[in-house]
């Protein structure tokens, strides 16, 4: 009996001990990151205040309607249609020459980028300084693929009258992206994130050493998320040319490394594909080739585009639809 209580004594010392360790390390991290910021805590941060789950498998997420958060230390202001941008409806379209939906990632949403610092913002900025009756919006979605902001498109903004839909399309757009499973741990405590990081960079079949390997492997014309890509682009395709819509695909580049880099072969493959779906395609490795990854950064530990290169997308893609 007396081996017993003190097994029982013993297991709830280890238990309190271990439950106050968790806390002082929660805590730790939660002041450190109010002054350190932590793009993976702040990747969460934006999943939790500003996506919302849905039922459709092929979006998985969508941005919650007229909501906005501080992430990184920036705002980001979300419409009444889901999308980082002012309101409008189709009168408001109506009254422009053109008009712009942009569609992709967290790339094309400008995450940690001011609004107005936004390319999308920059070429409205652009447009209006060379007297071109234009309006660009901006789409982008956090963690999404070319199957999920196709699917968006069709499913929540395929009433809205654009003149135009560009995919900025960037070079993980073809990877299968499974749904995290998301314990109380992760969803609610910051240690939880980090241990989850951890962990989960060990088992993804991303290696930042052998991205070269990696990429072949997801632009192989077997491979399933390449097969699901090309598929969702060609209804998008067949849906431009029934409505009179220019589609076009912007590709954007990796910006992990850029010199060298390596990853060319997706740029010669994405042009290929864009011609075979009828797709009007254009490259925006020129721009980026070459220079120092860390001056087009957003900050360090995260390759999103800075306003920087923000300003050599705009001035780029403006000169493209120009032509």
């Amino acid at each position: 009996m007396f081996s017993i209580k003190k097994l029982l004594r013993s297991t709830l010392i280890v238990s309190i001990s271990l439950l106050v360790g968790l806390l002082i390390c929660e805590t730790i991290l939660r002041i450190k990151h109010k002054f350190i910021i932590n793009y993976d805590i702040e990747m969460w941060k934006y999943a939790k205040e500003l996506k919302i789950k849905v039922k459709n498998k092929k979006i998985n997420h969508i941005h919650i309607k007229n909501k906005s958060a501080i992430l990184q230390n920036t705002e980001i202001k979300i419409n009444k249609y889901g999308q980082r941008d002012v309101d409008y409806d189709n009168s408001t379209l109506s009254n422009f020459d053109r008009s712009f939906l942009i569609i992709g990632s967290s790339v094309a949403m400008g995450w940690g980028v001011e609004s107005e610092k936004v390319f999308s913002n920059k070429l409205n900025k652009k447009s209006k300084k060379n007297n071109k009756n234009w309006i660009f919006i901006n789409g982008g979605v956090g963690n999404y693929n070319t199957e999920r902001y196709v699917n968006n498109y069709f499913e929540n903004w395929k009433e809205l009258e654009f003149t135009d839909i560009i995919i900025h399309f960037f070079v993980n757009d073809t990877e299968i992206i499974r749904p995290a499973k998301v314990s109380f741990f992760t969803n609610h405590f910051h240690l939880g994130v980090i241990v989850w990081k951890l962990l989960n960079s060990y088992v993804s079949a991303f290696n930042p050493e052998k991205v070269e390997k990696y990429y072949l492997d997801r632009y192989e014309e077997n491979f399933e998320g390449f097969i699901i890509a090309k598929k969702e682009l060609l209804k998008l395709s067949e849906h431009c040319k029934k409505n009179s819509i220019n589609c076009h695909i912007i590709l954007m580049p990796d910006i992990h490394k850029l010199n060298p880099y390596k990853l060319n072969f997706i740029n010669q493959k994405m042009q290929k594909t864009s011609a075979e779906l009828e797709f009007k395609f254009h490259d925006l490795l020129s721009i980026f080739e070459g220079k120092d990854e860390k001056k087009v950064w957003n900050k360090y530990g995260d390759p999103h585009p800075n306003d920087y290169a923000n300003s050599l997308m705009s001035e780029n893609i403006f000169l493209y639809l120009n032509k």
